[in-house]
């Protein structure tokens, strides 16, 4: 019977001081909600992550507030249940929540909200505006995704050392990008493709040939230099290979490596683990440009050889668009994602060193050339993203 009364007392208070803020809206001072108020660390589910402080204590009952300029908007109610690893924890009240809070959004607990009234016969003295900055978190997530690689490789020779190496390809791409929750600036990348070349060589008869590319990045995340636009740091390192069974110098088999610096810029329309109250949903997540510079980059060529070392740089730039679904009746995977992009590359490589030329002896290639590689490309690329459940199993919430 007390726990009946007790809750029945606690929802009457809330909705009281719920309705107290609402038709209170106007009187309520800016400066003084930022002066009281914990700003959000980061959200997981149901659950608010904030910095320790006075301003709210365990048990407290708390509102989250959404302030753009001299609005104030009330976006969920709950309760501080608990303190772990020096961060309190806010339960949200599910029906309360009619937008999902976000990194800067504010947390003020009941009791504070409204300052109390002044003593004529003490005057308190003006509270100087405090403008409290958001911890600088940005939530990790997983990216799981495969599809189609299509487009157009063309060489540019000085002589018939892989004249024929043009054609169109659909590889199968894999990739993974996993940014890290415990150390959130920083992410790994890994991707792959592969596929069989449709190449022919100077008789016009077909050769098998297959070509392979796999790459690793380690990114690290800046904090938004305007509104949503963000920019991520890239260390890339590159590999491929292209096996042919052509045995003349117009199709050269050949493997390339190289380590660069790249640079992505995205302006983010939703959050990265978008989810809707309302059952299936999408968003549209982001538009991004990629720009990756390897200055060192080099190849090796096969039996049929250009020169024996080689040195050259390699320039890749790509434009997309994501967008995300969220499909809440599939256990565990929710959030899935269609990617759309368009890239090109240009290299260039200059060989040195001792020439080896095809065994029957018909053309020499001269040494000492340098060669042009380019392609063109789009890809199409369905994905499953997920939070950063490793972090989440590796620390306790």
């Amino acid at each position: 019977m007390k726990r009946i009364l007790l809750s029945l007392m606690t929802a009457t208070w809330m909705s009281f001081c719920l309705g107290e803020l609402a038709v209170a809206s106007s009187w309520i001072n800016i400066d003084f909600i930022k002066k009281n108020a914990v700003p959000v660390r980061r959200v997981t589910d149901d659950v608010i992550f904030l910095p320790r402080s006075n301003r709210v204590g365990v048990g407290e009952l708390v509102v989250i507030l959404r302030v753009q300029g001299d609005d104030v908007e009330v976006i969920a109610r709950g309760n501080a249940e608990t303190v772990q690893n020096n961060e309190l924890l806010v339960v949200m009240d599910g029906k309360s929540i009619t937008k999902i809070p976000k990194v800067r959004d504010l947390v003020v607990s009941l009791s504070k909200l409204k300052p109390a009234p002044e003593d004529p016969f003490f005057p308190q003295p003006p509270d100087n505006p405090i403008v409290e900055k958001a911890d600088p978190y940005e939530p990790g997530y997983i990216v799981f995704e495969m599809g189609s690689n299509q487009g157009h490789f063309e060489s540019q020779s000085p002589n018939q050392a892989n004249q024929y190496k043009i054609y169109d390809y659909k590889f199968t791409e894999m990739h993974f990008l996993w940014y890290v929750d415990m150390f959130w600036r920083y992410g790994i990348e890994y991707q792959t493709s592969s596929a069989n070349i449709p190449l022919q060589s100077y008789y016009r008869e077909d050769r098998p040939t297959t070509a392979e590319e796999t790459r690793m990045a380690l990114h690290y995340r800046l904090l938004p230099v305007w509104k949503e636009l963000r920019p991520t740091l890239k260390l890339i390192s590159l590999s491929s290979k292209f096996d042919t069974t052509n045995e003349d110098e117009y199709v050269v088999s050949s493997q390339a490596s190289g380590m660069g610096l790249g640079a992505n810029f995205h302006y983010l329309f939703s959050d990265n683990l978008f989810k809707t109250k309302k059952g299936f949903g999408w968003a549209f997540n982001r538009v991004y440009f990629d720009m990756n510079y390897f200055p060192s980059y080099s190849v090796s060529d096969g039996e049929v050889s250009r020169g024996s070392s080689s040195s050259g740089t390699l320039m890749e730039l790509k434009v997309g668009a994501t967008a995300l679904f969220y499909v809440p009746f599939i256990p565990w995977l929710k959030r899935y994602s269609v990617d759309v992009s368009y890239g090109m590359s240009q290299s260039q490589v200059t060989f040195s060193g001792d020439v080896k030329n095809a065994t029957d002896g018909a053309y020499d290639i001269p040494p000492g050339q340098s060669y042009n590689e380019s392609q063109s490309y789009i890809k199409i690329m369905l994905g499953l993203r997920l939070d950063d459940f490793i972090s989440n199993i590796m620390k306790s919430r």
